[in-house]
């Protein structure tokens, strides 16, 4: 019988994954890291719970993160070296991420870049500003338009806070389910932020070697869209993820 930890993640797949660094499916309402007042087993426990009852080296070391609600591709470190590593890669913003998200409405250009600064305000809710701040770069691409919604790829040229939910909400077309940025008053509602990390892509700290990870949509995503949306790390031919 597996630790109840472990069974957590039986479903939520290890995408890739080395002696130095592996990937993870993660589910949504875990949280990455530790947070202010939280007690519950972070993302790191869950992987660490899996490895055990798999007789693997446990040895498991965070490296950037998702928020709670937010699924998909996320990486973590077994070793000190490639936790040195991976932390390079992701503050220099060398790694590749590509999301899927559905928002209310969508974007009157098909694709295109949006820029911006963010800072976080006294509450520490990020805000889009145009003093001070941090510049964020995001590129969207969208695949598909709903009754009221769309589909969106979107790929990090940076990696902000909440980046891709403030800058959407900024022009509009905020991501379906999120009670942060969200629109409170509609009808389109989820139980959920319906963002996805898809694909995760970053040059291996240790061994030199192309790492791509995938995560497929989850049930949330397949209900609304379909599964056949994915094309990691093929923005040009808009059907990016």
């Amino acid at each position: 019988m597996l630790p109840r930890m472990a069974r957590a993640l039986e479903n939520h797949r290890f995408l890739w994954m080395d002696e130095h660094l592996g990937v993870v499916d993660k589910p949504a309402g875990i949280l990455s890291t530790s947070a202010p007042g939280r007690s519950e087993p972070v993302l790191t426990d869950r992987i660490t719970a899996a490895l055990v009852s798999r007789g693997e080296d446990a040895a498991v070391f965070a490296v950037h993160r998702l928020d709670e609600e937010t699924t998909g591709s996320i990486a973590f470190a077994r070793t000190e070296e490639a936790r040195r590593g991976l932390e390079e890669i992701f503050k220099s913003h060398a790694a590749e991420r590509v999301y899927h998200c559905v928002v209310h409405g969508g974007p009157r250009a098909p694709s295109g870049l949006i820029e911006s600064r963010l800072d976080k305000d006294a509450g520490g809710i990020v805000r889009v500003t145009t003093r001070g701040g941090r510049i964020a770069r995001t590129e969207y691409v969208v695949l598909l338009r709903l009754d009221g919604m769309s589909l969106l790829a979107c790929r990090l040229e940076t990696g902000r806070r909440n980046q891709i939910r403030v800058q959407l909400a900024d022009i509009g077309c905020p991501v379906v389910g999120d009670r942060k940025y969200g629109r409170r008053n509609s009808k389109l509602r989820a139980k959920r932020t319906l963002l996805h990390a898809t694909a995760l892509g970053l040059t291996h700290p240790v061994t030199g070697a192309r790492v791509e990870a995938v995560a497929p949509f989850p049930a949330d995503f397949e209900k609304l869209v379909g599964a056949d949306r994915l094309a990691p790390f093929d923005a040009a031919s808009g059907g990016a993820t």
